[in-house]
C-alpha cells in the first residue's frame, strides 16, 4: 500500500529549519487563547486536500501566512520562505514545491496585523 507523509508537518520542518528565530505553527494569530499567541514573527502553515494521481503521485495545496511588527518585515519573511520552498528539491516526504499565489501583503481583519500569505502545491513522495 503505498502511503504519503503529512505535507503540513514535512513543510512545519522544513520551514523551521530555515527561520530558526521564528515561531510557527498551524492555528492563525486570533485563534490562540487569550494572551496565548506566540510573539512575532509568526508563521503559520495549513494544508488543504491532498491530491492522488496513479499510480504513486500526489500533491498538496500549502497556505502560508506570516505576520510581523511590520508590513515589510511580513512581506520580506514570506518572500525567503517562498523562496526556500521554491528551491527545495528532494526531500525524504516531498519531492518539490511549486508556486500557486504570491505572496500578498495584507492586514489581518481580525487583528488589523500586517500578514502577507502565498500558496505553494507539495508534491509528496510516496512512503512505503
Amino acid at each position: 500500500m503505498t502511503r504519503f507523509a503529512d505535507p503540513q508537518l514535512a513543510a512545519l520542518s522544513i520551514l523551521r529549519a530555515a527561520a530558526p528565530g521564528v515561531a510557527f505553527g498551524t492555528k492563525a494569530v486570533d485563534e490562540y487563547p487569550d494572551g496565548g499567541a506566540p510573539g512575532l514573527p509568526y508563521v503559520q502553515v495549513r494544508a488543504g486536500a491532498a491530491a492522488v494521481r496513479w499510480p504513486v503521485a500526489a500533491v498538496a495545496p500549502l497556505r502560508i501566512v506570516a505576520w510581523a511588527d511590520t508590513g515589510a518585515a511580513a512581506t520580506a519573511l514570506a518572500w525567503q520562505l517562498h523562496g526556500v520552498l521554491l528551491d527545495f528539491r528532494h526531500g525524504r516526504d516531498i519531492r518539490s514545491f511549486a508556486p500557486e499565489l504570491g505572496p500578498l501583503p495584507a492586514a489581518d481583519p481580525d487583528t488589523s496585523r500586517p500578514l502577507c500569505s502565498f500558496s505553494v502545491l507539495a508534491r509528496l513522495r510516496p512512503q512505503r
